[in-house]
């Protein structure tokens, strides 16, 4: 659909925007320059409609803080909105930029922040009570959580996504993607046009008839603009502009122009020297060896800037950090580093060495460079070998369909699969909803931005699909999400969704058995509202009915209890998994092998200072990730600082496997922020005899540096061990990444690969529970559990189940749980390092010799089919 030739919408809202952000952050400046702390109240709601009615309460005279107590969903609420005395210089952009122009008394209009809307009360140091309902471990970011430190942001983000946002839109936009693309392409240009017009010293209306404050603050706002295309050569031309004219006009600001320069100028040298599109060893963190970029004036340039800051911020860990990031560029880490600004590389040694990963992606035709987005892993043509399916932020590139080639490569089939419509997307997850034995993909929309519409896209068997949203029902209601899991809530064997909004209240569809699904969120009791990040699913009490978790970014989770007849009781409280305040990904697996599902919850501080000092062992005030223990009793105790998992990320994409076939749960964690600055190296943790997790990136090889997504462990060569595929990227065309496929080295450890295939459970055997004793030399008999599932919640690994084994292992026994038929099946003295699929109610399972490849070359075995019988009782 093409616009109209009279819509444009730069002079509607691009003057408006400006005229906030730079009076916004003019005052801020002269705030931060004096470095004076101020009093704030704040009332969150969902949407900007609830915002709307409190600004007109608000404007009639009701007490601020009355209204908070009952409206606002921020943690602050009960005190009344009371954030305490507040700096400035430690608070999310958001919040600092709408803030610029009050005075003691006067209010903020509705800010759009990741948790829906917030409205801000300047009020008078005086009237407010120190630290009055604030958790400095709890309070979230960008409300007031004034202990953390944030990155400033060079990407552009905020800038563009503020811009898109003011940009009038026609009716019913967010159903068109290709509209959306276009709205979005539109919308930058058309601020970059505006913008250099204002910055123009001829134009009489421009800035530079106003004050210089305004002039070096348009000259900011271009540059982020440029930033976020990637165009860092124009980018760093405005900063510098800005920099040029602080030094006289704006002191207070340098030190951040300092720290930005000094980032951009690092970008700008990663980008010419190939290191987002080719990155191979020379964006893992520690190094492996020394290296030095060919065209290396730009990293000279960036190192200079951080000196200049850290001369007058000598402790501060993230400019040192990037500093240090710097010298590696260079080829002069860790021996050329100033010794008072090292950061050493033995923070971040294994603890234990299980064998270097390589990354086989651009040999194995896996070469995709993209933004951050999604990854699904599953054979989604039947043929034993499994293809890749990935997903872009970026709402004008299209889903990409990688077929698996059977020779150890894949080539891109996204127009015969028919993705070549289907664009953005930041997760996706596969199911076989209508039970026809063909997988099936969900694509969520509109995370950290707008309502949009999803996709539900029917697999034909063949590596083509076809769009049945709007025939399913699915396309009805439009949202913001990342977050959905597919489960049969009611064990009638057909698949339901439940999906985890960010701007509204969370959806269950209940699959009606006909291609369609209705929505039963109200009557369910699941339509909480929340900024809600992750949703999975799990049988935490064993009592046969799949629960829910799910997990928000501001606000307590939610724990929803199966009453059996499709109404769920929210006890994340009493079950002891409900008090985190910046939660994200999150999944159920039963990490100590007990036969009791345990919860693994990340947060996402986004602060790369915070992490820096987790890393180095040195206080934190962010909130560590978080391993629930399952009690078996219907609650969970944290044994997150038991395991030695108290460590504070910026994780986003996530997942786990058994990396070492040992029959115990590994996970990995892909880091990252919107910001340029925020690049901290992923990380994969090993567990070791469901007792302890101990980090083992460095050993690995897997420590990318820069933004991770969709994370997959699936066996893609299909020599008996998971490998890691890791789509990399982040939220800017500028910082767009090729993708990882780490390939496992292997250490012996034998394993069993289990195709599960319901016929009164779901197709897809989701829910169906394994147990695998087995016993292994020197050592007692043990069990093995896995429940059928995609993984996490951020990232699709196949629903073939791997399981190691251990070291010279032996299968007493296999025993199949299903859930709608409630049975049983039991195969004993089961041979190892084999794949297997199981039907329910069979009497008998298939072998399948499934084709071996060389990633990246060749075939090593040809594919085979043969039936084992079931012993007789």
């Amino acid at each position: 659909m093409s616009l109209p030739h009279s819509y444009c919408p730069g002079r509607r809202f691009l003057p408006a925007l400006l005229s906030i952000l730079l009076l916004a952050q003019v005052s801020i400046a002269q705030q931060l320059a004096a470095s004076k702390a101020i009093g704030l109240r704040i009332i969150v709601v969902g949407t900007e409609p609830e915002a709307q009615q409190i600004l007109q309460r608000l404007n009639n005279g009701e007490d601020f803080a009355k209204i908070a107590k009952e409206k606002s969903t921020d943690p602050t609420a009960e005190n009344g909105g009371d954030m305490g005395k507040v700096d400035l210089a430690k608070l999310g952009s958001e919040l600092r930029l709408a803030l610029g122009a009050l005075k003691p008394g006067q209010i903020t209009s509705a800010i759009k922040i990741p948790s829906g809307y917030a409205i801000l009360k300047f009020e008078p140091v005086s009237t407010i009570v120190a630290g009055q309902g604030m958790s400095p471990v709890a309070m979230p970011a960008l409300a007031g959580r004034a202990s953390l430190r944030y990155p400033p942001d060079v990407s552009g983000t905020v800038g563009v996504e503020g811009a898109f946002r003011e940009m009038p839109k026609p009716p019913d936009w967010g159903r068109d993607l290709q509209q959306m693309c276009k709205l979005r392409k539109l919308g930058i240009n058309v601020a970059i046009e505006r913008l250099g017009k204002l910055l123009d010293p001829a134009n009489p209306e421009g800035l530079a008839r106003k004050s210089p404050d305004n002039v070096i603050h348009g000259h900011y706002l271009l540059a982020q603009f440029y930033a976020y295309q990637g165009n860092m050569e124009k980018a760093i031309s405005e900063w510098q502009a800005a920099n040029q004219l602080a030094e006289t006009k704006q002191p207070g600001m340098l030190p951040e122009l300092q720290e930005v320069l000094g980032t951009a100028y690092l970008h700008k040298s990663e980008m010419e020297n190939d290191g987002f599109r080719k990155p191979g060893d020379r964006c893992l963190f520690p190094p492996q060896q020394s290296f030095k970029y060919t065209q290396y004036a730009d990293s000279e340039k960036a190192a200079q800037y951080f000196l200049k800051y850290l001369e007058n911020h000598p402790e501060d860990l993230e400019v040192k950090w990037l500093l240090n990031v710097t010298y590696v560029t260079l080829g002069k880490y860790p021996t050329g580093v100033p010794s008072k600004y090292l950061i050493p590389a033995s923070a971040f040694e294994s603890q234990t060495d299980i064998g270097r990963f390589h990354d086989v992606a651009p040999a194995a035709g896996l070469d995709r460079f993209s933004m951050a987005g999604g990854v699904i892993v599953d054979d989604f043509e039947n043929n034993g070998m499994l293809d890749v399916v990935t997903s872009s932020y970026d709402m004008c590139e299209h889903l990409h369909y990688f077929h698996n080639n059977g020779d150890g490569t894949f080539a891109d089939h996204s127009e015969q699969a028919g993705f070549l419509d289907q664009l953005g997307g930041l997760n996706i997850n596969q199911t076989d909803y209508d039970n026809d034995g063909c997988m099936d993909i969900l694509v969520n929309r509109g995370a950290w931005q707008f309502s949009m519409r999803r996709s539900l896209l029917r697999g034909n068997c063949d590596g083509s699909f076809t769009d049945v949203t709007v025939e399913s029902g699915l396309g009805d209601a439009l949202a913001a999400s990342q977050g959905a899991v597919w489960v049969d809530i009611d064990n009638d064997g057909l698949l339901d969704l439940f999906v985890a909004n960010e701007q509204g209240s969370s959806q269950l569809f209940r699959n009606k058995g006909d291609g369609t699904f209705e929505n039963i969120s109200r009557s369910a009791g699941i339509d909480a509202t929340a900024f809600s990040k992750g949703v999975v699913a799990g049988d935490y009490d064993n009592d046969g009915y799949p629960d829910f978790f799910v997990s928000n970014l501001y606000g307590e989770n939610f724990l929803y209890h199966n009453n059996h007849d499709r109404t769920f009781t929210e006890v994340g409280k009493q079950s002891g998994v409900a008090q985190k305040w910046t939660s994200f990904a999150a999944w159920f697996f039963d990490y100590d092998n007990d036969g009791w599902p345990d919860l693994f919850v990340t947060t996402y501080p986004m602060s790369t200072d915070e992490a820096l000092r987790s890393r180095l062992g040195l206080p934190v005030n962010a909130e560590t990730l978080k391993l629930y223990k399952n009690l078996g009793n219907g609650t969970f105790r944290d044994v997150t600082a038991e395991v030695g998992l108290d460590r504070v990320f910026n994780p986003m994409g996530v997942n786990f496997g058994d990396i070492d076939n040992d029959g115990f749960l590994d996970f990995y964690l892909g880091v990252g922020t919107p910001a340029y600055g925020n690049i901290l190296p992923s990380v994969l943790f090993r567990n070791q005899d469901g007792k302890s997790f101990v980090e083992v990136t460095a050993a690995t090889g897997t420590g990318e540096l820069h933004k991770g997504h969709g994370v997959a462990f699936a066996d893609v060569d299909r020599d008996g061990d998971e490998d890691l595929f890791f789509e990399v990227g982040g939220a800017t065309p500028g910082d767009a990444h090729a993708f990882r496929l780490f390939e496992n080295p292997g250490n012996g450890n034998d394993w069993i690969n289990l195709k599960l295939v319901g016929v009164k459970t779901n197709h897809a055997a989701i829910g169906a529970r394994i147990k695998v004793t087995v016993k292994n030399e020197g050592r007692d008999s043990r069990a093995i559990y896995r429940t059928v599932s995609s993984g996490g919640s951020f990232g699709a690994s196949p629903l073939e189940q791997h399981m190691g084994l251990g070291k010279s292992a032996s299968i007493s026994e296999i025993e199949i749980w299903w859930p709608v038929s409630n049975t049983r099946q039991v195969f004993t003295n089961v041979g190892k390092n084999q794949f297997l699929e199981i039907k329910e109610l069979a009497k008998d399972y298939a072998v399948l010799q499934r084709k071996q490849f060389i990633l990246g070359g060749s075939k090593k075995t040809a594919d085979s089919t043969k039936r084992i019988a079931l012993p007789q009782p």
